[in-house]
């Protein structure tokens, strides 16, 4: 461990006045009304919902779960992270532009405008819950213990004093300036953390004599046939780390099955914040580049040295990274280092304080409990949900011992119900008992195999858990009556889905017409997946020195990416039709 100079308290003093600065410059606007502190009045542009995406998932626990992925698996452990890019292109060309038509103010709130009467306003209280303090602080708990693992790892300090110092100072200015302060903090933290990973990067390799001594290292340690350096596991299996069923989950299955599987409520939060359609799926788009390809690289790099610093054998693989933090750093580095695992710490944080207060204030407080309050009153509960929430994830944080574990169990207990999550937009017979029955069974089904089953394999768990939910909400929604029909028209005029799936309301109501054209927007899935992937592996052969592979990936990259622009004009150009206030009877109580 390291004891930290004068240069790098120094440093450490400087960016806590930045975020002083940037967080109680909003306030005054934060104040304005509900929709001001949780969505920022609908105005924020594309660059900077796009760069807090990518911040909100630049958090601490991420390098260390990675860390540990790879230490099991090689590269291709990183399947688990790259899998959801699936989801972000999907998110992009279907959704965005759907959210954005909504007007929502929460994802939780959609249920109710989406399938009406009580058993929606139940969804929707049961998902202010369920995401609002549930899954939220859960998320918010493994923040919490990767900032205590990683101080403990690297640096003298106590981490309960880092934690509570820097808690109250996001705290301060997220009670304050609600979604501002996340916005424009994110934008200031997410390149302080960049910065500090690349330079850890740098100084790691040349401890470790270059990539090109870290490769020869790994093969003469673990053999070739490991498969330590291979993007994806090949077939047959032989030897490689990765199980090829693990694999195929993630490509397959886990994109969708999942809290993200149409967006996922942070992400939404954001969509719901854009200036319009256009700026909410370029939103998307740049999250996925700065969240898939250029983050992802200086951790592999990093975790490849570990390896052979450390060894596979290693009791806690994620404290690899914490220790080569305090191994290879020296004094005003660590110090920038230390403000880039504290900023994604903070960045993290202050989104997800502000995301379950939301949920608290929006779709429980405001909705079922006190109704016709002023904007003054909604914002003032809103800051003291904040501070509850922040509480509640605190308690979280001291039950987690594993993060990278903990991370697939959120995705365990949430995956039953992706699809329905999906096809809710695109079908109108899903109504609110299928999204009930895939949540409670989803639920059910990983407790029990978590009790019973725990040493059963991540894909083993996820098909039985996928499978039997399935089953349970096919047969609830056509046990069931679907939404009742004026509300499903309203929903129709407001978001204007794709014809495929909806025709039922769109022949009855022949004035109704659909400006979405699905077979284009997965069209622009596909493209976007090749510009992801050929960039990401370019970025990859080229690092890892297969430089003549890396350059005709990057060159494809480039023609894919000037299309993309293009289909995201065309998608998003102004259309005539008009997209009315939605309008549904007399919400009901529970």
């Amino acid at each position: 461990m390291r004891t930290l100079s004068f240069l790098d308290y120094a440093i450490i003093a400087v960016y806590i006045l930045l975020c002083f600065v940037i967080g109680f410059y909003f306030t005054k606007r934060a104040s304005k009304s509900v929709d001001h502190f949780f969505i920022g009045g609908r105005s924020m542009p594309w660059w900077l919902l796009g760069v807090s995406m990518a911040a909100t998932n630049f958090a601490p626990d991420t390098p260390l779960a990675i860390t540990k992925y790879i230490f099991q698996e090689g590269i291709a452990g990183c399947w688990f992270f790259w899998a959801m890019a699936i989801q972000s292109m999907l998110t992009c060309f279907l959704f965005a532009q759907l959210w954005r038509r909504s007007e929502m103010v929460t994802d939780a709130e959609i249920v109710e405008k989406r399938y009406g009467g009580k058993a929606g306003a139940f969804l929707r209280l049961f998902k202010g819950f369920y995401f609002g303090v549930l899954i939220n602080c859960v998320i918010m708990g493994w923040v919490f213990k990767a900032l205590i693992k990683t101080m403990t790892g690297l640096t003298t300090l106590d981490p309960t004093t880092v934690i509570v110092v820097f808690t109250t100072i996001l705290i301060l200015y997220t009670m304050f300036a609600g979604i501002y302060a996340a916005l424009w903090t994110d934008l200031f933290q997410y390149f302080v953390e960049l910065a500090g990973v690349v330079t850890l990067t740098w100084f790691t390799l040349k401890s470790a004599g270059g990539i090109g001594n870290v490769l020869t290292q790994l093969n003469t340690m673990y053999g070739e046939s490991s498969g330590i350096t291979n993007f994806y596991p090949s077939w047959p299996q032989a030897t490689q780390w990765m199980p090829f069923s693990v694999f195929m989950t993630y490509i397959g299955m886990q994109w969708w099955a999942n809290k993200f599987a149409d967006g996922g409520g942070k992400h939404i939060q954001r969509m719901l914040s854009a200036k319009n359609e256009m700026h909410s799926m370029l939103a998307v788009f740049f999250f996925s580049f700065m969240n898939y390809v250029v983050r992802i690289w200086p951790w592999i790099l990093i975790a490849l040295a570990s390896l052979i610093v450390f060894g596979r054998e290693m009791k806690d693989p994620e404290m690899a990274y914490p220790m080569m933090i305090g191994r290879v750093l020296p004094s005003g580095m660590l110090g920038l280092m230390l403000i880039a695992i504290i900023s994604s710490f903070m960045t993290v944080t202050s989104t997800h304080v502000n995301l379950g207060s939301s949920y608290m204030v929006n779709d429980i407080y405001r909705r079922f409990l006190v109704k016709n309050a002023s904007d003054k009153h909604y914002v003032l509960v809103s800051r003291f949900a904040t501070l509850l929430t922040l509480l509640i994830a605190i308690g979280v944080a001291m039950k987690i011992d594993s993060i990278g574990n903990t991370w697939k169990l959120v995705i365990e207990f949430a995956s039953g119900a992706g699809a329905t999550w999906i096809l809710r937009w695109f079908w109108w017979r899903i109504n609110a008992w299928s999204e009930i029955s895939a949540m409670l069974t989803s639920g059910i089904v990983t407790t029990y195999i978590e009790l019973t089953h725990k040493v059963m394999i991540y894909s083993h768990k996820m098909w039985w858990i996928v499978g039997i939910s399935t089953f349970a909400w096919i047969t609830a929604t056509f046990l069931t009556k679907p939404a009742d029909e004026k509300v499903l028209k309203a929903f129709v005029e407001k978001v204007r889905p794709a014809a495929l799936g909806w025709q039922p309301i769109y022949k009855k109501y022949g004035n109704l017409k659909s400006d979405f054209k699905l077979g284009g927007a997965l069209f622009s899935v596909i493209v976007g997946l090749i510009f992801l992937f050929t960039l990401n592996f370019g970025l990859g052969n080229v690092l890892l020195l297969n430089t003549t592979t890396g350059l005709w990936q990057l060159g494809i990259a480039a023609g894919t990416f000037v299309f993309l622009l293009y289909r995201i004009q065309k998608q998003t150009s102004p259309k005539i039709i008009p997209a009315p206030d939605m309008r549904i009877p007399a919400e009901e109580t529970v």
